[in-house]
């Protein structure tokens, strides 16, 4: 086997079994309510639920697959911003269909998370062109 692709593989599986318990995590909000002891009040706490924390957990896992090595540091940092945004986004996305009711905030954040992981992506775009 050639050296390094072994680290890779493993990071790939570990990264899609993290994402994949964040999935999990969107889609049985209330299950995470009831572990973290915080039931949702209304429509926008239950995306919060999604977003905070099955999005998170989503986009932790699709860095860990994504990352090709810790250095340099700013491609990692980048990374992990915009990976993370993404999973938020993308699960506060999920909560705008399923639960309904977005309030202002809501609309708010997702236009944000959507700005800094677009952001994010082009300045890795840009620093791997250089």
């Amino acid at each position: 086997m050639l050296p390094g692709v072994m680290p890779r593989v493993i990071r790939l599986i570990l990264g899609l079994a993290i994402a994949g318990f964040g999935v999990v995590m969107i889609c049985t909000p209330l299950e995470v309510a009831e572990v973290l002891h915080r039931p949702p009040t209304s429509q926008p706490a239950m995306i919060n639920l999604r977003a905070s924390w099955g999005g998170t957990v989503l986009g932790l896992g699709g860095f860990i697959a994504w990352l090709p090595a810790l250095r340099p540091w700013a491609r990692t940092v980048l990374g992990l911003l915009g990976w993370v945004m993404a999973g938020v986004g993308a699960a506060r996305a999920v909560g705008f269909i399923v639960d309904g009711g977005p309030d202002g905030r809501q609309w708010i954040w997702l236009v944000a998370e959507i700005a800094i992981a677009a952001t994010c992506a082009v300045m890795l775009r840009g620093r791997r062109r250089a």
